[in-house]
């Protein structure tokens, strides 16, 4: 038997950029790909930092509430520095719950010489056990 051998005088053409009148793209698609993402990422950093840093600020003078500054002593507790700004015949616990929230406090821990802000007046979303 014989066999169908096809042999081309020519080999077949890859074109090749760079070579031969071919150019390359703009861009190859590695650095296609970093542009695309630094497109992307830069806007997605730039407003995160700004979220950051502007948010807090935004959000503290929209519902300011007149504070005292308290400085933690040694034997202190959260609970007897509240007693003490607490009105006669008022809940100290209420109190306890206003110092933590006007402070961003997850727990009822002080620590000596921390300077904590005491709400002198109502925070905004409180009512008064009188109201209730």
């Amino acid at each position: 038997m014989r066999a169908n051998i096809c042999l081309e005088s020519n080999p077949p053409y890859y074109p090749v950029p760079g070579r031969s009148g071919i150019t390359a793209g703009p861009m190859t698609a590695p650095a296609h790909r970093r542009a695309m993402l630094r497109m992307v990422l830069v806007p997605v950093i730039v407003v995160g930092l700004a979220v950051m840093l502007l948010g807090p600020q935004a959000d503290a003078g929209s519902e300011s509430v007149p504070a005292v500054s308290h400085v933690v002593k040694a034997g202190e507790t959260l609970w007897s520095i509240a007693s003490l700004h607490t009105a006669p015949g008022e809940d100290v616990r209420r109190t306890v719950s206003l110092i933590r929230s006007a402070n961003g406090m997850p727990s009822g821990t002080v620590r000596v010489g921390t300077t904590i802000a005491i709400p002198v007046d109502e925070i905004p979303g409180w009512t008064t056990s009188a109201g209730t």
